[in-house]
């Protein structure tokens, strides 16, 4: 099965294997990397042999909980398997660099560095994976049918990840998942919206199950208990803001669309939305938009005009949406500004490209933005330059930025410059970066007429 799960972590594209079930409880203080069992587990199978008699009917018997609370059919059983942080992680990495092409990742840090949302020098692979291993608990693999548990649960963190995982297991055998987070090019928004709706479900469901009701906690619970664990932890605080709302997004925004599906027609009308997911992360977080299949704008993607004739090719052109468009303007906003700003969204397209000399690999990024309204660019506008200022700004390490708003658009790019394994150099100036930004405003001129209704807040 192939998965973009770093793909959101990087633009909040997530489709895959994610972190642990949300805390129902206060968030605990972080594990130390190879801790003692806190408390007896009622799961204990192991990696290398099949399950035994009583781990098997542990198993089954949440899974009938699940079941029951989800309204889902039990259409086969579920393997479950123990396993260490470390192996845990070691597989997800395997997986990742194994199904998602290379370039697409180098590709996807790229964007962040050259939007300043992670520092010039970080690998947002290995942050990502370092997140993501203080907080797993377990995840559940379409590939092979089966459950994998971290080793070093306490009986109640236990029940919560295996109710989470086994609700995955369960729509897996309804819905089969590995077709809807297969990898595809420039399908990103859409695979964030995917898995967004699959962690949602799971995370519904759990809550039905450990606390009898997921109407027991409101949304903004449910997202702050997210953000606590992952602030208490001590990589959590080290890793870039917009590498933590990445991870945490897919849950937060996932459950509260599936709980006001649940509010219309409970499970039935989430059924419903699994036979015919939302197509963007926009329906995703405006459920009028979902139910009226409102589609996003297309935007053509950024052209390189004379970069081309240098060399660059392009390493991925894709979409960030409204949620990836959130996260990146939370990086300079308030939590309520980047709500606001995005919510105008209306379409997008980025694009970074790259050129070969020697050992060295240049960059050059560029994303196109289109809002509902020009009112909408304004917003937006105002958080862009504070974050870039109102000119072209040189910097030494990812070169030249500028950025323009016309219109309903705005056209930002970045670059070039350069990677040699070290830290990296500018490579342009800002006449040049000005030059190429007005061969994206003349290869695809600015809408200024009217969009769509603007979404809900």
């Amino acid at each position: 099965m192939k998965r973009a799960w770093l793909g959101a972590v990087a633009l909040a594209l997530v489709s895959g294997c994610g972190p642990s079930s949300p805390p129902s409880r206060a968030p605990a203080p972080e594990r130390s990397s190879h801790p003692a069992p806190a408390q007896p587990r009622e799961i204990n199978l192991d990696d290398e042999s099949p399950p035994d008699a009583e781990s098997t009917a542990a198993v089954q018997r949440m899974l009938q909980r699940v079941a029951r609370a989800r309204g889902l059919p039990i259409k086969r059983t579920v393997p479950g398997k123990v396993l260490d942080r470390d192996t845990m992680l070691r597989r997800i990495r395997e997986t990742v660099e194994e199904d998602t092409p290379k370039d697409a990742l180098v590709a996807q840090g790229e964007f962040l560095a050259a939007l300043d949302v992670v520092p010039a020098e970080y690998d947002f692979v290995a942050g990502a994976l370092a997140l993501l291993g203080g907080r797993i608990a377990g995840f559940y693999d379409p590939e092979d049918g089966a459950m994998y548990l971290a080793d070093d649960l306490g009986e109640a963190e236990a029940e919560e990840t295996l109710a989470h995982e086994l609700a995955h297991a369960l729509a897996d055998q309804t819905f089969p998942l590995a077709p809807m987070v297969e990898y595809a090019p420039g399908a990103s928004d859409r695979l964030s919206a995917v898995h967004s709706v699959i962690e949602g479900d799971a995370t519904s469901a759990m809550l039905d199950v450990t606390l009898g009701s997921a109407f027991q906690m409101t949304e903004e619970q449910v997202r702050f208990a997210f953000v606590a664990s992952t602030a208490m932890s001590d990589i959590g605080q080290k890793t870039p803001r917009a590498i933590t709302s990445s991870l945490i997004s897919p849950y937060t925004d996932g459950f509260a669309f599936i709980q006001a599906l649940r509010r219309r027609g409970d499970w039935p009308a989430v059924d419903e939305a699994w036979r015919a997911m939302p197509e963007t992360t926009e329906q995703l977080l405006h459920v009028d938009k979902f139910l009226a299949r409102e589609p996003a704008e297309v935007v053509a993607p950024p052209v390189l005009g004379a970069l081309a004739r240098q060399g660059y090719r392009v390493l991925i052109d894709d979409v960030v949406g409204e949620q990836g468009l959130r996260i990146l303007l939370e990086d300079v906003g308030s939590r309520a500004q980047a709500r606001d700003g995005a919510a105008g969204w209306g379409g997008d397209r980025f694009m970074v490209a790259a050129r070969e000399e020697g050992a060295k690999r240049l960059f050059v990024v560029a994303f196109r933005l289109r809002m509902d309204t020009a009112a909408d660019v304004a917003e937006v506008a105002e958080l862009f330059a504070r974050k870039y200022g109102k000119g072209c700004r040189e910097r030494d390490t990812l070169g030249p930025v500028v950025w323009e708003a016309r219109g309903r658009d705005i056209a930002f790019v970045a670059g070039p410059y350069e990677r040699d394994g070290g830290r990296p150099r500018t490579r342009g100036q800002c006449a040049d970066a000005v030059t190429w930004l007005g061969e994206v405003w003349q290869a695809a001129p600015p809408n200024g007429e009217a969009g769509r209704a603007r979404a809900g807040r």
